[in-house]
């Protein structure tokens, strides 16, 4: 009896130490990088030249990377409800590149999918209308074949959207003190140098996967918050990175916005979950803290593994240390929108489509046409694969084969039905333009309202670069 229990007991440690996540809690040694911000009420016109760079993620180490504006990723451009904002961008990086507005609602004409390439030394001028609600929406390359590769170098950046709704209801809105972007990636390095975008059929079907945590291309970051409320904007722009966002010590802290816009009530939580592509918006209150962590677990390829029985690592994305000469200027309100949810009615009356995403794990080269696929078709530039109808409400099927696939469209935000098989969280209701699917269905409802004719149509792909790159990715038009 005595040796059953012991080796009972030796059993439950084993399996607990398996359950636990390795945390890598350090102090935060470098300032955050808060990018530069652009205010389009403050410029009739935005420049933005792509570029290549020399960027330290290491003092006194220089990666080959490439940024806009600057030396790796891009300004933020804060642009807002009811203006039309132009916009250049020029190509200096001496390879043919585009740039999508990924969950911006334009027509595929600038939308900056793969038919719109911008060529060396060349540039593209847009004008920009935003019909959008206030949200955090992003801009990176969406190349045919490149757009990990480009994304990787460091080309990307946010859109940040203002409404008089954001305005009014009294949130931090001091960019870089108590409103915060962060833009999560994570990078490989040999000698703390970037190490090159080399990919091998492994990583090309996981998805490149780095083992160093960069935010706003700062490595071990801290940034001195006010005591009060702060609101960190998350963008989770890895190329093909799933993390679990927490906060040290199991804090607390408020989800307040999806992709699309706010919630209409903000959610506590203690846990965010975040594929590639996804973007949160959550407050924490630092009034009685002096520090914290915001924490990220580096999650496995396989969902089974997404779980308290996995045994990952988890560290710092940045250090909040809070200090009181700061001023704390901003509120949690306890009512943040009113979505218009759509009803069973219309429901019933919307079109559907059905959408698998699938892999050949024994393709052994990196042949678009044979390793990913979206209901057994590769991306084919000159084929059209859905045609929709403006103004036609779509509920979209999607399932996926071998992992989790975070599956993105152009021109629209959706509202999830289901997710999983199961009725979405209240902290899911929010409007969006990215959901992770698995094998277990996921359907969403939604409304294309923009055009996109044959010469520019949408995109919907999976939103793990190199899966995209590689031919899981489908056009359609809207008209």
């Amino acid at each position: 009896m005595h040796k059953l229990s012991l080796t009972f007991l030796v059993l439950v440690l084993i399996f607990i130490n398996g359950c636990s996540v390795r945390e890598v809690i350090v102090t935060g040694t470098n300032p955050l990088f808060i990018p530069a911000l652009i205010d389009s009420a403050e410029h009739e016109n935005i420049e933005l030249v792509l570029q290549k760079g020399k960027h330290e993620f290491y003092e006194g180490v220089a990666s080959e990377t490439m940024g806009v504006n600057g030396n790796y990723l891009g300004p933020t451009v804060k642009l807002h409800k009811g203006q039309t904002t132009r916009i250049t961008f020029k190509n200096n990086i001496d390879e043919t590149t585009t740039i999508h507005g990924h969950g911006l609602h334009v027509s595929g004409d600038i939308d900056g999918g793969p038919q719109l390439a911008i060529e060396p030394n060349e540039e593209w001028t847009i004008d920009l209308p935003v019909v959008q609600e206030a949200g955090t929406s992003w801009y990176h390359p969406h190349l045919m074949g490149k757009t990990g590769k480009h994304v990787y170098a460091g080309l990307a950046g946010i859109y940040l959207i203002e409404d008089d709704n954001a305005k009014s209801l009294g949130l931090p809105q001091s960019y870089g003190v108590d409103d915060i972007p962060l833009v999560v990636q994570d990078r490989s390095f040999t000698d703390k140098k970037m190490n090159p975008y080399l990919v091998s059929h492994a990583q090309m079907m996981d998805g490149f996967r780095g083992d160093t945590l960069v935010v706003n291309g700062t490595v071990s970051p801290y940034h001195i918050v006010p005591k009060g409320w702060v609101r960190l904007r998350l963008l989770n722009a890895s190329n093909a990175r799933f993390y679990r966002f927490y906060l040290s010590e199991q804090k607390k802290f408020y989800k307040i916005a999806t992709e699309g816009g706010f919630l209409n009530a903000p959610i506590l939580m203690t846990e965010l979950t975040m594929g590639p592509g996804e973007r949160n918006e959550i407050m924490i209150d630092l009034a009685n803290i002096d520090n914290v962590h915001v924490m990220a677990e580096f999650l496995a390829v396989d969902f089974e593994d997404w779980s308290f029985f996995a045994s990952n690592t988890a560290t710092s994305v940045v250090e909040l240390r809070t200090d009181s000469s700061l001023v704390a200027s901003g509120v949690l309100p306890n009512n943040l929108n009113d979505i218009a949810y759509f009803t069973q009615s219309e429901k019933d009356q919307a079109v559907t489509r059905t959408f698998r995403l699938e892999m050949d794990e024994d393709a052994m080269t990196y042949d678009m046409h044979s390793m990913f696929s979206i209901n057994g078709k590769s991306m084919d530039m000159q084929r059209i694969d859905e045609r929709i109808n403006k103004g036609q409400l779509e509920l979209w099927s999607i399932t996926a084969e071998d992992m989790p696939h975070p599956f993105h469209m152009h021109g629209v935000s959706f509202l999830i039905q289901t997710h999983n098989g199961n009725s979405p969280q209240e902290a899911d209701k929010g409007w969006k333009d990215t959901v992770v699917v698995t094998n277990e269905l996921t359907e969403v409802l939604m409304r294309f309202n923009h055009i996109a004719d044959e010469k520019t149509p949408y995109m919907y792909h999976c939103h793990i670069l190199e899966h995209e790159d590689g031919g899981m990715m489908g056009q359609f038009t809207v008209e």
